[in-house]
């Protein structure tokens, strides 16, 4: 592996956005990072310093826009002196309790598990409870022809996940298992055997709420919460901390009059607030706009920050200079009503969502807390106390 440097200036709005869609310029980059105006890339093989600055170049022009969004907090929690830092999570993934099997695949033990399974709990009761959300339960894949309509391929096609299976066929079947006896179990599958994609891994829980309703009429305003496993990949960055391949993602989501979708969202933040000042976790809610991939940045980023589409909470990572997304709230309007044929008697149907990545959650809780809950704020500790007493799994 070698590394590549190159001067290249971009501005510091969009500078984030750039060295994450830097990832994707080429299948050798392993890292991408900046200081100043020189970029560095960590490669696993040679590629051409044209091929690299070309594709900054590229990026740099793409994202320019975002030099227009400067949003501001409407809520900050600032971080108490001497929180825990990075070394908490690197010593339970020494001990085992976080173990990493891909890039951006885990296997969280004890007691992250369990602290991932309280999350899950605690947003049920203080998020979607309030709102009488009613649960439904979603495969973690989804049809393609369902997210194709939703515009996700479009604008974030380096995250798709497809899926396929050997073709039912009995020759193709055989030989896989020959090469698979012959090179003891390192056979890889060739696309010649291979079936025509049909599946792609869901990368956002609410798709499957408005896809299975196709064509329906919803009765009055309506509130629903689910929990699926999402997959985004995301190349070289899932080396960076809190990008995973794979997450539990619980989301509430709303359908129903403009007001009422307006309303919840509303109270939604209210809520997070809530949330994050009774447990201490340090943070910024702000207005965001989604990562766009693709050339239409400008236009799908300004229409979100114009209209105040979408409001990230972004915790604070202690000794990192990074933050941690931990929820997003987004407001669709009627474009999964129209995309659907999703009809609400007495005027237009509006949409949205707001969901928590719970292993994000737990890492930031981690970073600010550590794991113990004897080291809690005293919210925090007693809402996790309450839950235990009840949970099967309990001690």
């Amino acid at each position: 592996m070698g590394a590549v440097t190159i001067d290249f200036p971009v501005s510091d709005e969009s500078k984030a956005q750039v060295a994450y869609a830097a990832a994707f310029i080429h299948p050798a980059v392993q890292a991408v990072g900046f200081e100043g105006a020189r970029w560095t890339f960590e490669l696993a093989e040679p590629v051409s310093e044209s091929v690299l600055s070309n594709g900054l170049a590229a990026l740099a022009k793409r994202f320019a826009a975002a030099t227009a969004f400067r949003p501001e907090p409407i809520f900050r929690l600032a971080a108490k002196p001497g929180g825990t830092t990075r070394a908490r999570i690197d010593a339970l993934m020494t001990s085992g309790a976080i173990r990493g099997i891909h890039p951006g695949l885990f296997v969280f033990r004890e007691p992250v598990s369990t602290l991932i399974r309280f999350l899950d709990h605690a947003v049920l009761v203080r998020i979607a409870r309030p709102f009488g959300a009613v649960e439904e339960a979603y495969p973690n894949c989804i049809p393609l022809t369902d997210l194709g309509a939703t515009d996700h391929f479009a604008s974030f096609p380096e995250h798709l996940h497809f899926l396929t299976h050997l073709i039912q066929d009995l020759d193709i079947l055989d030989a896989f298992a020959a090469d698979a006896r012959a090179e003891g179990g390192a056979v890889r599958p060739q696309t010649p055997r291979l079936s025509p994609v049909q599946l792609v891994h869901n990368p956002s829980t609410c798709y499957h709420c408005y896809a299975a309703r196709r064509g329906t009429t919803i009765a009055g305003d309506v509130a629903i919460t689910a929990i699926a496993k999402c997959h985004r990949y995301e190349a070289a960055n899932h080396a960076d901390f809190g990008r995973l391949l794979e997450f539990s993602l619980r989301e509430v989501i709303f359908l129903g009059s403009p007001d009422y979708v307006r309303a919840c969202r509303e109270k939604t933040l209210e809520l997070v607030q809530a949330l994050a000042t009774d447990w201490q976790l340090a943070g910024d809610l702000l207005p965001s706009n989604d990562p766009f991939f693709t050339s239409d940045f400008a236009a799908k980023a300004g229409q979100q920050h114009r209209f105040a589409m979408k409001f990230e909470y972004r915790a604070t990572l202690p000794g990192m200079t990074k933050m941690l997304a931990i929820m997003s709230s987004n407001l669709h309007g009627p474009t999964f009503s129209k995309t659907f044929a999703l009809r609400r008697d007495g005027g237009p149907l509006h949409t949205g969502c707001l969901g928590f990545g719970l292993e994000r959650l737990a890492l930031a809780l981690i970073a600010q807390h550590g794991h113990d809950p004897q080291a809690w704020p005293a919210a925090l500790r007693s809402d996790f106390a309450a839950w235990r007493r009840s949970d099967p799994l309990g001690a």
